[in-house]
């Protein structure tokens, strides 16, 4: 008989051909692993969007639908684990309940957390630090996505045997390159973000650096998202006659996504907060070496000078001089590349790491 588990996530289905987020493309990939491996993956649909964020009194029926279907397969048939995806905020209270609930039915629980904001809202608020370190004595494993976030569940008193590290992963059907990328003095240098235009992702401070280095340098920026400061940003590009230089294409399909990653030489994402964004994960795989500020568990697969550079903070200054490395250096471009794909390879296989995550329940 087949193992039975329940995946509290993003439901494959809803891919719809956009481009997926990195819950849901976690959700494909542990779908696809799970199928592979004889398991039966039942998936309880959280998919939602982020940017605007959905009111509270929807986000809340939706959340005791959620509970409700959870307790349904709980009484009806035996369980062999529950994996919960979640991010901060209500999310954070409504999925660690569902790993409560799978308690009473004596199922075990695995909790991922997967937002980079949850350590600004621990930090913000002793009540919200305290609050969050009882709930999570709520599931029976804690999933972390590097060695970042290891230290941040301690923090929270959670025992460090309670805690598994598990890398992120990509779909099954996601075209990995098997070329090195390079840099050829026929074209330009161009650089690629992937993400909302908002000012939590540093794309202002990311246009000033570009605006700067456009000064003494021609290479092209791709902004390939949207957002609140898009038309902001559309605006400085004219006023600064930057239109041959920096684009902005707007939401694309997932394969116009690759398109422009494959297409591209270096993936930079300044946030200031991200737990392990799925954009970067595609850039390692396709080859890219990366920009990104030091935060969540991008360390663990950016290495400072091995296959990109990590930024201490996201002013400014700190994104021009490390788009300026490969400005002056554009050889760097094709060792960094080799490292990515390695750092890829070893750390981010979708087999070893889906494996890892349902050997938790055995």
């Amino acid at each position: 008989m087949k193992s039975q588990f329940i995946l509290v996530g993003g439901a494959p289905s809803k891919l719809l051909g956009q481009n997926p987020g990195g819950q849901l493309t976690a959700s494909i990939g542990l779908s696809q692993y799970a199928k592979s491996a004889g398991y039966n993956l039942d998936i309880i649909d959280t998919t939602q969007s982020s940017f605007p964020v959905p009111p509270f009194t929807k986000r809340l029926f939706k959340g005791l639908q959620r509970i409700k279907a959870l307790r349904g397969k709980l009484s009806k048939e035996k369980i062999d684990g529950l994996i919960v995806f979640s991010c901060t905020g209500f999310s954070f209270y409504e999925r660690t309940l569902m790993c409560l609930i799978a308690r009473f039915y004596d199922v075990k629980s695995l909790f991922f957390l997967r937002d980079g904001y949850f350590l600004k809202s621990v930090k913000n608020s002793l009540f919200t630090f305290h609050i969050t370190k009882l709930f999570l004595k709520l599931p029976s494993i804690i999933g972390a996505q590097g060695n970042n976030w290891v230290d941040i569940f301690k923090s929270l008193d959670v025992p460090e045997e309670k805690i598994v590290t598990v890398r992120n992963w990509l779909s099954l059907d996601f075209p990995v390159s098997t070329k090195v990328k390079s840099a050829s003095k026929l074209n330009r240098l161009r650089f690629v973000f992937v993400g909302w235009l908002v000012t939590d992702k540093g794309v202002t401070e990311l246009l000033q650096a570009a605006n700067q280095l456009l000064n003494d340098y021609d290479f092209e920026l791709i902004f390939v998202g949207d957002g609140t400061l898009k038309n902001e940003i559309e605006k400085d590009i004219k006023y600064n006659s930057n239109e041959s230089n920096i684009f902005i294409t707007g939401w694309q399909s997932h394969q116009d996504v690759l398109k422009y990653l494959s297409t591209s030489h270096v993936f930079i994402l300044p946030s200031k907060a991200e737990g392990f964004p799925n954009a970067l994960l595609e850039a390692l795989a396709l080859g890219l070496p990366a920009i990104c500020t030091n935060v969540g568990a991008i360390s663990d697969s950016l290495h400072h000078g091995v296959n990109g550079f990590l930024l201490l903070d996201g002013t400014t200054e700190s994104i021009k001089l490390a788009m300026k490395k490969y400005l002056q250096q554009p050889g760097l471009i094709e060792m960094q590349s080799t490292e990515s794909l390695k750092i890829f390879h070893s750390q981010h296989n979708r087999e070893e790491n889906c494996k890892r995550l349902f050997d938790q329940f055995f």
